[in-house]
Protein backbone atom coordinates (compact mmCIF):
# COMPACT_ATOMS: atom_id res chain seq x y z
CA UNK A 1 0.00 0.00 0.00
CA UNK A 2 1.19 3.51 -0.79
CA UNK A 3 2.82 5.03 2.36
CA UNK A 4 0.66 8.17 2.17
CA UNK A 5 -2.47 6.02 2.12
CA UNK A 6 -1.18 4.17 5.19
CA UNK A 7 -0.61 7.45 7.01
CA UNK A 8 -4.04 8.72 5.99
CA UNK A 9 -5.77 5.58 7.27
CA UNK A 10 -3.84 5.79 10.55
CA UNK A 11 -4.90 9.41 11.00
CA UNK A 12 -8.53 8.44 10.33
CA UNK A 13 -8.32 5.73 13.02
CA UNK A 14 -6.73 8.15 15.48
CA UNK A 15 -9.39 10.73 14.68
CA UNK A 16 -12.19 8.25 15.28
CA UNK A 17 -10.67 7.21 18.60
CA UNK A 18 -10.28 10.82 19.73
CA UNK A 19 -13.85 11.53 18.68
CA UNK A 20 -15.15 8.49 20.58
CA UNK A 21 -13.20 9.59 23.66
CA UNK A 22 -15.28 12.74 24.08
CA UNK A 23 -17.70 10.75 26.26
CA UNK A 24 -14.91 10.10 28.78
CA UNK A 25 -13.93 13.72 29.44
CA UNK A 26 -17.45 14.94 30.23
CA UNK A 27 -18.93 14.50 33.68
CA UNK A 28 -22.30 12.72 34.05
CA UNK A 29 -24.10 16.04 34.54
CA UNK A 30 -22.47 17.29 31.34
CA UNK A 31 -23.71 14.23 29.45
CA UNK A 32 -27.26 14.83 30.66
CA UNK A 33 -27.03 18.50 29.69
CA UNK A 34 -25.71 17.49 26.27
CA UNK A 35 -28.81 15.35 25.76
CA UNK A 36 -31.11 18.10 27.04
CA UNK A 37 -29.64 20.65 24.62
CA UNK A 38 -29.97 18.21 21.74
CA UNK A 39 -33.63 17.40 22.38
CA UNK A 40 -34.61 20.98 23.19
CA UNK A 41 -33.73 22.22 19.72
CA UNK A 42 -36.90 23.47 17.99
CA UNK A 43 -36.47 21.07 15.07
CA UNK A 44 -36.24 18.10 17.44
CA UNK A 45 -39.26 19.20 19.46
CA UNK A 46 -41.22 19.62 16.25
CA UNK A 47 -40.08 16.21 15.04
CA UNK A 48 -41.08 14.34 18.20
CA UNK A 49 -44.43 16.15 18.30
CA UNK A 50 -45.09 15.54 14.60
CA UNK A 51 -48.59 14.20 14.05
CA UNK A 52 -47.47 11.33 11.83
CA UNK A 53 -44.93 10.10 14.39
CA UNK A 54 -47.34 10.51 17.30
CA UNK A 55 -50.07 8.62 15.46
CA UNK A 56 -47.70 5.71 14.73
CA UNK A 57 -48.36 4.48 18.27
CA UNK A 58 -46.51 1.71 20.08
CA UNK A 59 -43.78 -0.19 18.28
CA UNK A 60 -44.02 -3.96 17.83
CA UNK A 61 -41.58 -4.43 20.72
CA UNK A 62 -43.50 -2.06 23.00
CA UNK A 63 -46.84 -3.69 22.22
CA UNK A 64 -45.36 -7.10 22.94
CA UNK A 65 -44.09 -5.93 26.33
CA UNK A 66 -47.48 -4.42 27.18
CA UNK A 67 -49.26 -7.64 26.21
CA UNK A 68 -46.93 -9.69 28.42
CA UNK A 69 -47.55 -7.47 31.46
CA UNK A 70 -51.24 -8.22 31.07
CA UNK A 71 -52.76 -5.16 32.78
CA UNK A 72 -54.46 -2.15 31.20
CA UNK A 73 -55.69 -0.01 34.05
CA UNK A 74 -54.44 2.01 36.99
CA UNK A 75 -52.03 4.91 37.25
CA UNK A 76 -49.11 4.77 34.83
CA UNK A 77 -46.01 6.96 34.93
CA UNK A 78 -44.41 7.48 31.53
CA UNK A 79 -40.79 8.62 31.65
CA UNK A 80 -39.71 10.28 28.42
CA UNK A 81 -43.04 11.69 27.30
CA UNK A 82 -41.85 13.19 24.02
CA UNK A 83 -44.75 14.20 21.80
CA UNK A 84 -47.12 11.60 23.24
CA UNK A 85 -46.53 8.66 20.87
CA UNK A 86 -46.71 6.15 23.73
CA UNK A 87 -48.83 8.14 26.17
CA UNK A 88 -51.88 8.35 23.90
CA UNK A 89 -52.29 4.61 23.12
CA UNK A 90 -51.51 3.72 26.75
CA UNK A 91 -54.26 6.11 27.90
CA UNK A 92 -56.63 4.67 25.31
CA UNK A 93 -55.86 1.21 26.71
CA UNK A 94 -57.28 2.34 30.06
CA UNK A 95 -54.33 3.75 32.01
CA UNK A 96 -54.36 7.11 33.79
CA UNK A 97 -51.14 8.49 32.33
CA UNK A 98 -48.76 10.97 33.90
CA UNK A 99 -45.86 11.84 31.61
CA UNK A 100 -42.44 13.24 32.49
CA UNK A 101 -39.96 14.88 30.15
CA UNK A 102 -37.03 17.23 30.72
CA UNK A 103 -38.07 19.44 27.79
CA UNK A 104 -41.02 21.70 28.73
CA UNK A 105 -42.07 22.12 25.08
CA UNK A 106 -42.34 18.32 24.75
CA UNK A 107 -44.69 18.13 27.73
CA UNK A 108 -46.95 20.83 26.33
CA UNK A 109 -46.84 19.29 22.86
CA UNK A 110 -47.81 15.86 24.18
CA UNK A 111 -50.70 17.24 26.23
CA UNK A 112 -51.98 19.11 23.18
CA UNK A 113 -51.65 16.05 20.94
CA UNK A 114 -53.59 14.02 23.50
CA UNK A 115 -56.36 16.61 23.68
CA UNK A 116 -56.75 16.43 19.91
CA UNK A 117 -57.61 12.75 20.24
CA UNK A 118 -60.00 13.28 23.14
CA UNK A 119 -57.52 12.02 25.73
CA UNK A 120 -56.34 13.81 28.87
CA UNK A 121 -52.87 13.15 30.25
CA UNK A 122 -50.92 14.87 33.01
CA UNK A 123 -47.41 16.14 32.44
CA UNK A 124 -44.42 17.19 34.56
CA UNK A 125 -40.99 18.57 33.72
CA UNK A 126 -38.25 16.51 35.36
CA UNK A 127 -35.01 14.78 34.41
CA UNK A 128 -35.35 11.03 34.81
CA UNK A 129 -32.17 10.44 36.83
CA UNK A 130 -33.27 13.07 39.38
CA UNK A 131 -36.88 12.10 39.90
CA UNK A 132 -39.10 13.48 42.65
CA UNK A 133 -42.16 11.25 42.81
CA UNK A 134 -44.99 10.44 45.21
CA UNK A 135 -44.52 7.07 46.86
CA UNK A 136 -46.73 4.01 46.42
CA UNK A 137 -48.74 5.63 43.60
CA UNK A 138 -48.29 3.95 40.22
CA UNK A 139 -49.22 0.46 39.05
CA UNK A 140 -46.71 0.73 36.22
CA UNK A 141 -43.74 2.89 35.26
CA UNK A 142 -43.01 2.94 31.54
CA UNK A 143 -39.62 4.22 30.38
CA UNK A 144 -39.79 5.34 26.75
CA UNK A 145 -37.92 3.64 23.90
CA UNK A 146 -34.22 3.04 24.80
CA UNK A 147 -34.10 5.80 27.41
CA UNK A 148 -32.85 3.52 30.16
CA UNK A 149 -29.57 3.67 28.25
CA UNK A 150 -29.60 7.48 28.26
CA UNK A 151 -28.76 7.64 31.98
CA UNK A 152 -24.99 7.89 32.47
CA UNK A 153 -23.29 5.59 34.99
CA UNK A 154 -24.48 2.40 36.61
CA UNK A 155 -24.73 4.23 39.94
CA UNK A 156 -27.27 6.73 38.59
CA UNK A 157 -29.30 4.05 36.90
CA UNK A 158 -29.55 2.11 40.14
CA UNK A 159 -30.50 5.25 42.07
CA UNK A 160 -33.21 5.90 39.47
CA UNK A 161 -34.50 2.33 39.87
CA UNK A 162 -34.77 2.78 43.64
CA UNK A 163 -36.84 5.96 43.17
CA UNK A 164 -39.05 4.22 40.62
CA UNK A 165 -39.55 1.31 43.02
CA UNK A 166 -40.70 3.65 45.77
CA UNK A 167 -43.21 5.27 43.38
CA UNK A 168 -44.73 1.89 42.45
CA UNK A 169 -47.46 0.15 44.36
CA UNK A 170 -46.59 -3.31 45.78
CA UNK A 171 -45.97 -5.72 42.92
CA UNK A 172 -45.91 -2.87 40.41
CA UNK A 173 -44.23 -3.22 37.01
CA UNK A 174 -41.37 -1.35 35.38
CA UNK A 175 -41.38 -1.63 31.56
CA UNK A 176 -38.43 -0.19 29.66
CA UNK A 177 -36.28 -0.27 26.58
CA UNK A 178 -32.50 -0.19 26.30
CA UNK A 179 -29.75 -0.21 23.70
CA UNK A 180 -28.30 -3.68 23.11
CA UNK A 181 -24.99 -4.42 21.39
CA UNK A 182 -23.33 -7.69 22.49
CA UNK A 183 -21.00 -7.48 19.48
CA UNK A 184 -19.57 -4.10 20.44
CA UNK A 185 -15.92 -3.94 19.49
CA UNK A 186 -14.18 -2.32 22.44
CA UNK A 187 -10.80 -3.74 23.34
CA UNK A 188 -9.44 -3.79 26.88
CA UNK A 189 -6.78 -1.32 25.76
CA UNK A 190 -9.36 1.08 24.33
CA UNK A 191 -11.48 0.98 27.51
CA UNK A 192 -8.37 1.41 29.68
CA UNK A 193 -7.23 4.47 27.72
CA UNK A 194 -10.66 6.08 27.95
CA UNK A 195 -10.87 5.42 31.68
CA UNK A 196 -7.42 6.96 32.06
CA UNK A 197 -8.55 10.02 30.09
CA UNK A 198 -11.60 10.27 32.33
CA UNK A 199 -9.46 10.32 35.46
CA UNK A 200 -6.89 12.75 34.05
CA UNK A 201 -9.64 15.17 33.01
CA UNK A 202 -11.80 14.56 36.11
CA UNK A 203 -14.56 13.74 33.65
CA UNK A 204 -16.73 10.61 33.49
CA UNK A 205 -14.98 8.83 36.37
CA UNK A 206 -17.47 5.96 36.13
CA UNK A 207 -16.92 5.43 32.40
CA UNK A 208 -17.82 1.89 31.34
CA UNK A 209 -17.67 -0.16 28.20
CA UNK A 210 -20.70 0.71 26.10
CA UNK A 211 -20.69 4.45 26.85
CA UNK A 212 -20.80 6.49 23.65
CA UNK A 213 -21.98 9.66 22.00
CA UNK A 214 -24.51 8.31 19.51
CA UNK A 215 -24.03 10.06 16.16
CA UNK A 216 -21.89 12.53 18.16
CA UNK A 217 -25.14 14.10 19.38
CA UNK A 218 -26.30 12.39 22.57
CA UNK A 219 -25.02 10.15 25.33
CA UNK A 220 -26.14 6.55 25.38
CA UNK A 221 -24.92 3.38 27.06
CA UNK A 222 -25.15 0.16 25.07
CA UNK A 223 -25.45 -2.99 27.16
CA UNK A 224 -23.13 -5.73 25.96
CA UNK A 225 -24.18 -8.50 28.37
CA UNK A 226 -27.54 -9.23 29.98
CA UNK A 227 -25.87 -9.92 33.32
CA UNK A 228 -25.02 -6.20 33.52
CA UNK A 229 -28.68 -5.30 33.23
CA UNK A 230 -29.86 -8.03 35.61
CA UNK A 231 -27.35 -6.85 38.22
CA UNK A 232 -28.60 -3.27 38.05
CA UNK A 233 -32.23 -4.35 38.36
CA UNK A 234 -31.47 -6.53 41.38
CA UNK A 235 -29.59 -3.74 43.16
CA UNK A 236 -32.42 -1.36 42.34
CA UNK A 237 -34.99 -3.63 43.99
CA UNK A 238 -36.49 -5.32 40.92
CA UNK A 239 -36.95 -8.85 39.67
CA UNK A 240 -36.60 -9.42 35.93
CA UNK A 241 -39.82 -10.93 34.54
CA UNK A 242 -39.28 -10.85 30.78
CA UNK A 243 -36.60 -9.69 28.40
CA UNK A 244 -36.74 -9.32 24.64
CA UNK A 245 -33.34 -8.91 23.03
CA UNK A 246 -31.67 -10.43 20.01
CA UNK A 247 -28.39 -9.88 18.25
CA UNK A 248 -30.09 -8.61 15.10
CA UNK A 249 -31.54 -5.47 16.67
CA UNK A 250 -29.94 -2.77 18.78
CA UNK A 251 -33.25 -2.01 20.48
CA UNK A 252 -34.33 -4.34 23.29
CA UNK A 253 -36.95 -4.27 26.01
CA UNK A 254 -37.67 -5.76 29.41
CA UNK A 255 -40.28 -6.10 32.13
CA UNK A 256 -39.28 -5.97 35.79
CA UNK A 257 -41.41 -6.34 38.90
CA UNK A 258 -40.96 -4.53 42.16
CA UNK A 259 -39.61 -6.83 44.86
CA UNK A 260 -41.80 -6.92 47.95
Amino acid sequence: MHPRIKVAKLLIKIGRFIQSSAVAVMRPDDLIELNRRHYSKPDNVQGWCDEQLVNSGLSTLEQSLLDKVGINEGKLLLLGLGGGREAIPLAKNGFMVTGIDFIPAMVEGAKENARKTGIEISGMVQEISSLKLPENTFAMVWLSAAMYSSVPTRKRRIEMLIKIGKALTPGGYFVFGFLWNPKMDASFKSVFVKKTMAWLSLGNLRYEKGDMLRFNLEFIHAFTALEQLKGELHQGGFELVNIQANDESEFAGAIAKKQN
